[in-house]
């Protein structure tokens, strides 16, 4: 009976040992991590996406997962095989980088929407983009831009709705007389790339005739 009994204690205290030492390594925690899209196919760019940052759910040695950084856990989603159009990119284990002793236990969302198009380059006058109001009796009777028109390459679905480039606002509240200014173009959206980011401004001003 006492050996049973012994038999029986031995068991009760190896499990509680085993139990003090996986709860150490059994520790969950979650973080958002950003996500890099990797390897664009060049003659493509990203129009959208689902989400910008993914949930892991971690798990490894409470003392280790306190003392992980941020920047030892990352998130590359390989994009060479995308096609113009949506694209569900399944998360993998693959795309997770984590520190050594660390387990990745889930990832949400498991999917991610990757929406691409093809890169076109397309030719597009510039305009002046004036606020503001003349003073009386003048008028700007003739502008001239330099360069007047601009390649623009960008998503080949933005530029089909796209007819002009304009520079940033410019005030006519004081102009007087004729002259000469500089003035920044403003892409739109932001993701549009142009052959360059500043046109010369050649404006005439004449009395408004009665």
């Amino acid at each position: 009976l006492e050996l049973g009994l012994a038999a029986v204690l031995s068991v009760f205290l190896i499990i509680a040992v085993w139990s003090t030492f996986t709860r150490g390594v059994d520790t969950l925690v979650s973080m958002d991590i950003p996500v890099e899209y990797m390897n664009r196919p060049p003659e493509m760019e990203i129009l959208d996406t689902s989400v910008n940052a993914v949930r892991l759910e971690i798990s490894g040695s409470g003392a280790l997962l306190r003392r992980i950084q941020p920047e030892q856990v990352s998130v590359k989603l390989d994009l060479s095989k995308g096609v113009p159009g949506s694209n569900p990119f399944t998360m993998t284990p693959e795309s997770v980088s984590l520190p050594p002793g660390v387990l990745l236990k889930d990832v949400k969302p498991p999917v991610v929407e990757v929406t691409l198009d093809m890169t076109v380059k397309k030719d597009l006058p510039v305009q002046v983009d004036w606020v503001g109001k003349l003073q009386e009796p003048y008028v700007i009777a003739q502008v001239d831009i330099d360069p007047s028109r601009l390649q623009v390459s960008g998503s080949a679905r933005v530029l089909s709705s796209i007819s002009a480039i304009y520079t940033e606002k410019v005030s006519v509240d004081h102009i007087n007389r004729s002259g000469t200014l500089s003035a920044k173009l403003v892409p739109n959206p932001a993701s549009l790339k142009l052959a360059q980011d500043k046109v010369n401004i050649e404006y005439i001003v004449k009395e408004r005739t009665p």
